[in-house]
């Protein structure tokens, strides 16, 4: 474990100086791959509990930096008039009430039961993406109004992502390109602004939990504001089609090891 030794072997302290810039790295990393695509959090989640922060402080420590990273990428995204605020707000409310009933059921868990949910969650999005991963993002000619089914995509979305948060992108993905047929960067624009518009109400309920470590959570916040800012960028400019290859090897390796340390 990184809390035990670095690898020349000198005594590490996570919550010192290395500790949070490693986390201000990784949370950077990530909040680029959330922005472009998604599954950032599959690499923040292992990584905070890497450090020594319990399974149920991780999950709710890690919000902190993807409310930072959505904000950054909410004002880049809007920067380029890139997005769709009138089917935000139309998908938001499912959102929030699913966000809210994950969020309740995570903060009663004990860490025992969520250490080796959070790793089999983790194994099953990189079987999923290395079988078919491109059901995640097939073609759509053309954009579709937001029905029954997506509301209730909507509230399922909401429930993991109140619950887990780690991997949510996918599925918004799934909803918002392959289901209602939005291109990519304009999907990757909506679904930072429903994850925004549900992190708002699901970290103070964590926080009222006891379950967000702040020294560790301004550090993800940190990389989160300069990860989410490049990502929108990079992505408008250019694109990202190999970062979902980039996941799917990070997924499996963080999946593995959760597991293995349960």
């Amino acid at each position: 474990m990184l809390r035990d030794l670095l690898p020349c072997g000198v005594p590490f302290d996570p919550s010192g100086p290395v500790g949070l810039a490693i986390l201000v790295a990784v949370s950077t990393i990530a909040s680029i791959i959330n922005t472009m695509a998604g599954g950032g959090g599959l690499l923040v989640l292992p990584a905070l509990v890497a450090m020594g922060v319990p399974p149920a402080a991780a999950n709710g420590t890690m919000r902190v930096g993807v409310l930072a990273q959505n904000i950054a990428a909410v004002v880049a995204f809007r920067r380029h008039g890139i997005g769709d605020l009138r089917l935000v707000a139309r998908l938001l409310p499912a959102m929030i009430v699913g966000a809210i009933a994950g969020t309740y059921l995570a903060t009663r868990l004990s860490n025992a039961v969520l250490k080796p949910l959070f790793g089999v969650a983790l194994v099953l999005w990189a079987v999923g993406l290395l079988i078919r991963p491109g059901r995640f993002f097939p073609p759509v000619p053309e954009p579709r109004p937001p029905g029954w089914g997506a509301q209730l995509a909507g509230l399922a979305i909401g429930i993991y992502g109140g619950f887990l948060q780690a991997g949510v992108g996918f599925p918004l993905m799934a909803l918002l390109l392959g289901g209602l047929g939005h291109p990519a960067v304009r999907g990757n624009a909506i679904k930072v602004a429903l994850v925004l518009g549900f992190t708002l109400v699901s970290l103070p309920l964590f926080a009222a939990a006891g379950q967000v470590q702040w020294r560790e959570g301004i550090a993800l916040a940190a990389g989160g504001l300069l990860g989410g800012w490049i990502g929108a960028a990079w992505q408008v400019r250019d694109g990202a089609p190999l970062v979902r290859w980039f996941v799917i090897v990070a997924v499996a390796v963080s999946g593995v090891m959760m597991l293995v340390s349960a």
